[in-house]
C-alpha cells in the first residue's frame, strides 16, 4: 500500500492506533459505516500485527498456530463473507510430545498407561480420584498450581500442566491465575480410565481439531480486511510517541515518522496498543496508582523458528505441545496440516515457538544459533531428521499475549478504569484491553467500538457502557 502521512484532522477525524487484527477490524467497520474520515497509524511497514502469514521462498507460515473458531456468529458471518471459498474447515488433532511419542491432547488414559507405565498410571489414577472426591467448591483455587492439582491430581499436573504453563507464561504456577486454564484443559474421567485400560474402548476426541482456516494462511484474513480499507487510510511507519490530554479528552497525539514528529488533533481515538505503553505516553502523567499498576502488567514475547524440511509430513497434528521442563520451546505447528498450499508438494515445514520476555536470553540470542540449536535438539529427540532440513527462518513477535498472573484482573482494571475517563478514547485488542482474545473477538469488538464512536459524534458524547474494554 502507498506510504502516506496523516491528513490534517477535522472535528470528526478518528485516529486508530495500530494495524493489527483489532485495528484493521475497526478500519473495516469505519468503511462499512460510511465514515471514511479516519486514519490507521501503524509503526511498522506492514499490517497484520501478530496475525500475519510470512513467505519464505516456496513456503508460507503463520506467526503462530492461529485458528479461526466459529464461536461468535456475527464475526464468523463477516469473516466467511470476507474470505469466500478460500476459508475451509480443518479437522486435525492436537498432540503432546511425551516419552518420545505423540499422544493426544486432551490426554487419553490408555496412552498414559502405555507411555508412563503401570506404576505411573496407578499414581495418576489415585491422585485423579482423590482430586475428584475432595470438595473444593467452597474454596476455589487461587492460583494455577492449585487449580491443576485439584482438578487433575498431582501426578498429571506436575508432569504436563504445570511445567508447560510455567514455560509458556514465564512465571511459577503458584503466581499464575487459574484463568489461564480457559477451555484448554479438559480432564479424563475414572470411567474413561477403566474403559480404555480394561475394556479397550476408544473414546478420544481431539479438543481443538476442528476450525476454519484460509487457503493461503491465517494472515490472509488480515490482508482481506486491509483490502476493505481505503489505501490512503493506512499509514505505515507511523509511531505514536506522545498523547496530550485535557479535560478528560485526548487533545492531541504526537506521531513520529521518518525521524520527524508531527502533531495531530483527532476528535476520537481508538487504541489497540498495549495499555502499558499508552499510559506512559500521556501528558500530564496519570496518577501514581495508575503508573504503578501499569508497571505490574506483563506481556510475553515469542520467537518463531520455521524449519523447512524435505519430507512430505512429520505428523497429522494441527499443533504439538512440549510439556517437559527441559525444553525452551513450548509448541509447534506444521502449516501444511492446515492447508496444503502452505508448503511445496512433497515438502513440509515445522514452526516452533520460544516464549520469552523482552531482554531474556532467548529474545537476545543470535537467530542462527537459536535455529541450529533447535535443529540439533529435534534431531536428538527423533522428531526431525537434521539432514532433511533445507533451510530455516526466524521471526520475532513483541507483546504476543498478556500474562495472566494472580490479581491481573484487579491490576489491569485500575489502568482500564482510568482510560475510560477520556470521553473520546476507546481501547480494544489483546494489548488494548489486557485480554487474551482471538480474531473473532477483535472483529466483533471492532464493529461495536466503531458504532460507539459514530454514535458519540452524533450524540455529543461517549455512549455507556464502553463495551470494548474487557
Amino acid at each position: 500500500m502507498k506510504y502516506s502521512y496523516p491528513k490534517p484532522s477535522t472535528n470528526s477525524h478518528v485516529a486508530i492506533f495500530g494495524a493489527g487484527p483489532a485495528g484493521l477490524a475497526c478500519g473495516w467497520a469505519m468503511e462499512e459505516s460510511g465514515n471514511t474520515n479516519y486514519s490507521i497509524l501503524e509503526k511498522s511497514s506492514v499490517h497484520g500485527g501478530n496475525a500475519r502469514t510470512i513467505k519464505s521462498g516456496e513456503f508460507l507460515y503463520d506467526t503462530g498456530p492461529h485458528r479461526f473458531h466459529a464461536r461468535n456468529v456475527e464475526a464468523t458471518t463477516r469473516v466467511s463473507e470476507l474470505m469466500g471459498t478460500d476459508l475451509h474447515s480443518v479437522d486435525a488433532p492436537a498432540r503432546i510430545w511425551w516419552q518420545d511419542r505423540f499422544v493426544d491432547f486432551p490426554l487419553q488414559p490408555f496412552q498414559v498407561l502405555r507411555n508412563g507405565g503401570l506404576g505411573y498410571t496407578i499414581r495418576a489414577a489415585k491422585d485423579l480420584a482423590l482430586s475428584r472426591i475432595k470438595d473444593n467448591r467452597d474454596e476455589p483455587p487461587q492460583d494455577f498450581a492449585k487449580y491443576a492439582t485439584s482438578r487433575f491430581g498431582k501426578t498429571i499436573a506436575e508432569t504436563f500442566l504445570i511445567p508447560f504453563s510455567e514455560r509458556l507464561w514465564g512465571l511459577p504456577a503458584s503466581e499464575l491465575s487459574p484463568d489461564i486454564a480457559g477451555r484448554r484443559l479438559p480432564g479424563f474421567s475414572i470411567l474413561g480410565l477403566i474403559k480404555e485400560t480394561l475394556l479397550r474402548f476408544k473414546t478420544s476426541d481431539h479438543l481443538e481439531g476442528r476450525f476454519l482456516y484460509p487457503k493461503l494462511g491465517y494472515g490472509d484474513i488480515s490482508d482481506r480486511m486491509a483490502s476493505r480499507i481505503s489505501a490512503d487510510k493506512l499509514h505505515y511507519n507511523h509511531r505514536i510517541d506522545g498523547i496530550e490530554t485535557a479535560n478528560n479528552r485526548i487533545s492531541s497525539v504526537n506521531v513520529k515518522t521518518r525521524g520527524e514528529s508531527q502533531q495531530i488533533t483527532p476528535a476520537s481515538v481508538i487504541n489497540t496498543l498495549p495499555i502499558t505503553s499508552v499510559v506512559n505516553m500521556m501528558n500530564p502523567k496519570p496518577p501514581e496508582e495508575v503508573l504503578e499498576a501499569a508497571a505490574q502488567l506483563k506481556f510475553r514475547n515469542v520467537v518463531l523458528v520455521a524449519l523447512f524440511i524435505d519430507k512430505p509430513c512429520i505428523s497429522d497434528a494441527a499443533v504439538t505441545y512440549f510439556q517437559d521442563a527441559q525444553y525452551e520451546f513450548s509448541r509447534a505447528h506444521e502449516p501444511r496440516n492446515r492447508s496444503k498450499d502452505m508448503s511445496p508438494q512433497g515438502k513440509t515445514s515445522l514452526v516452533v515457538e520460544f516464549p520469552c520476555f523482552d531482554g531474556d536470553d532467548i529474545w537476545n540470542r543470535d537467530p542462527d544459533l537459536l535455529a541450529t540449536g533447535l535443529i540439533q535438539q529435534l534431531s536428538e529427540m527423533g522428531l526431525v531428521n537434521a539432514s532433511l532440513v533445507t533451510g530455516y527462518d526466524t521471526h520475532r513477535l513483541e507483546n504476543a499475549y498478556p500474562v495472566y498472573f494472580k490479581e491481573y484482573e484487579v491490576i489491569s482494571e485500575i489502568v482500564l478504569s482510568y482510560l475510560r475517563r477520556f470521553e473520546n478514547f476507546w481501547t480494544l485488542g489483546r494489548g488494548g484491553s489486557y485480554f487474551y482474545g482471538h480474531l473473532h473477538d477483535f472483529v466483533s469488538n471492532g464493529f461495536e467500538v466503531v458504532s460507539s464512536v459514530n454514535n458519540s459524534d452524533t450524540a455529543g458524547g461517549k455512549p455507556e457502557p464502553q463495551t470494548a474494554s474487557l
